[in-house]
């Protein structure tokens, strides 16, 4: 992985990821790529200043946006798709008896949790009240996570695999 400062002197012959450091699921994307092995370029944008070469690939001008010959996925999960699906990949192949669970968490972490977890890190201090009922229920969901993890060392096995990949960037922005 290179970090690249000017989009004019990326190689085209790698795929780009324009990326932002803490978005989760832009974290999500790039663990995805470094855990397969996936050689690419990134370019890390402003918030305040997005490069004009991104919304013109990606009109939604969210991150993370994934460019590789004529492929463009704006997805953080069709970019793990991608990834899984590459030969060199062997960290974060999906069992299939595994896809129903991985589908089930997934849903429950990119919509409830992150919903509430918004809430919770997102509510100012002058709404006290508001800020630890977000967290209390944010708390639901890291325990049912936790029993989990008390029987094994990572969701689905004892390997870090596709799950983890998935959520993980979502409970570390928790604490």
């Amino acid at each position: 992985m290179i970090y690249v400062r000017q989009l004019d002197k990326v190689r085209q012959e790698k795929p780009l990821l324009f990326s932002y450091r803490r978005c989760p699921y832009a974290m999500r994307a790039r663990m995805a790529l470094l855990s397969c092995g996936i050689d690419f370029d990134i370019f890390e944008i402003s918030l305040k200043d997005k490069p004009k070469q991104m919304i013109e690939i990606s009109p939604k001008g969210t991150v993370p946006v994934f460019v590789y010959k004529d492929l463009v996925l704006d997805e953080s999960i069709d970019i793990m798709n991608w990834a899984a699906e590459q030969k060199n990949n062997t960290s974060i192949k999906i069992n299939p008896n595994d896809l129903e669970t991985i589908k089930s968490l997934i849903k429950s972490n990119d919509g409830e949790f992150k919903n509430k977890l918004d809430l919770y890190k997102y509510t100012s201090n002058k709404e006290a009240s508001l800020k630890i009922r977000y967290r209390k229920e944010c708390e639901v969901y890291i325990r049912n996570i936790d029993e989990i993890l008390e029987t094994q060392e990572y969701l689905l096995s004892n390997k870090i695999g596709y799950l983890d990949i998935a959520i993980f960037p979502f409970i570390r922005q928790f604490f």
